[in-house]
């Protein structure tokens, strides 16, 4: 009797470990299919919302405007704005996460970046190969930095920067 007891015991608790752990992966599941602006920036200010809305706008449509004088025939209308790396990530699998995070943090972004520029932000292809970070400049032009998957030399997948460069801001900001 005591054998079954136990055994039901040990079952009972391997149910819930089993529920919680999928309740668990559900939350996270959730929460990472959330938008970044929600999760993020709503307990902002509202002027800090406008501000960074406002420069993420603008670079959206400096990235056209350099992308169709270098005649290049990408159309970004499709691609995902994110607003941090962190929420990026989730976009990727877990073997790219370091190569990503290395191209992000690359020496060209180093270089770009200044005191009182604006916070980057990042649009993602919708087939997960090529990102572009950018940012609002404390002058007012935009640094933009193109990321591209590539395979390396050990035939693994890899993000490398592919481009970078700073162009002034659109006439239409």
């Amino acid at each position: 009797m005591n054998y079954l007891k136990s055994g039901m015991i040990t079952t009972g608790i391997a149910a819930i470990l089993i529920c919680s752990g999928a309740i668990t992966e559900t939350i996270r599941t959730d929460r990472s299919e959330t938008s970044a602006e929600s999760s993020r920036w709503e307990n902002q200010p509202q002027e800090l919302q406008e501000k960074l809305t406002k420069s993420w706008s603008g670079g959206i449509e400096a990235i056209r405007t350099s992308l169709n004088e270098l005649s290049e025939k990408e159309d970004i209308t499709e691609w995902k704005l994110f607003y941090s790396l962190e929420d990026s990530l989730n976009s990727f699998p877990h073997q790219e996460h370091s190569s990503f995070i290395a191209a992000y943090y690359s020496n060209e972004r180093r270089t770009m970046l200044e005191n009182g520029d604006v916070m980057p932000a990042l649009l993602l292809h919708p087939d997960h190969t090529k990102a572009i970070l950018f940012w609002e400049k404390h002058g007012g032009t935009y640094a933009i930095i193109t990321l591209e998957l590539q395979i390396n030399a050990n035939n693994k997948s890899e993000w490398d920067v592919s481009h970078s460069w700073i162009t002034k801001q659109p006439s239409s900001t």
